[in-house]
């Protein structure tokens, strides 16, 4: 993970930049939430964005999902939009 895009939260953690705000928004969202957005570091994205899963990916709900969505005034996402 590039330095500049961290901050230190313990001696052995660091968060993106931005998710520690609220509403979080990652310095590495590129766009608009809600409409487009993308991640200018995906192939370099750490673990906990890598296991992050989008509500009904796995045909569960992800609360972390719907809050995240709920910060921006977005809906939760149903089922049907993973073909659940």
């Amino acid at each position: 993970m590039p330095d500049d895009l961290v901050e230190q939260i313990t001696p052995s953690r660091v968060a993106m930049l931005g998710t520690n705000c609220k509403p979080a928004r990652c310095i590495s969202l590129d766009g608009e939430v809600g409409s487009e957005v993308k991640c200018t570091i995906y192939d370099q994205r750490s673990t906990p964005c890598r296991e992050f899963e989008a509500s009904w990916v796995d045909g569960q709900v992800n609360t972390d999902c719907d809050a995240a969505r709920a910060a921006f005034g977005l809906p939760p996402l149903e089922p049907a939009a993973h073909g659940v």
